[in-house]
């Protein structure tokens, strides 16, 4: 699957809800490096690690808030870092969270 450019919000939340695992690791990886709305990209990330896929999507969505940081060096910390801290806990998601707590650290300032 190719994601146009040229996709709507609604249209990539859409991806996001597929029952497809690889729809929806194809959107992740187009919003984390397409969309220029941290905020955006922080929910539907976070929507994600709470829902009932796979532990790849929630893994790489995970590493996509990491990404957000990275990228925009913004990224809401009140909430995500408390839920990323609790992740670390997850055998299965402790890795990718730190990761993306380094990159919060590293690149948000104040992070």
């Amino acid at each position: 699957m190719s994601i146009p450019k040229k996709i709507t919000l609604a249209e990539l939340e859409s991806l996001l809800k597929s029952d497809d695992e690889q729809v929806i690791i194809e959107a992740l990886m187009f919003i984390a490096f397409n969309i220029d709305n941290p905020q955006w990209i922080q929910e539907k990330c976070i929507a994600l690690v709470y829902s009932d896929k796979s532990l790849n999507v929630k893994g790489l969505a995970i590493t996509c808030i990491g990404h957000a940081a990275r990228i925009h060096g913004a990224i809401d910390e009140k909430i995500v870092i408390p839920l990323l801290i609790e992740l670390t806990k997850h055998q299965d998601l402790s890795g990718r969270a730190r990761d993306a707590l380094d990159d919060i650290e590293q690149f948000v300032e104040n992070g």
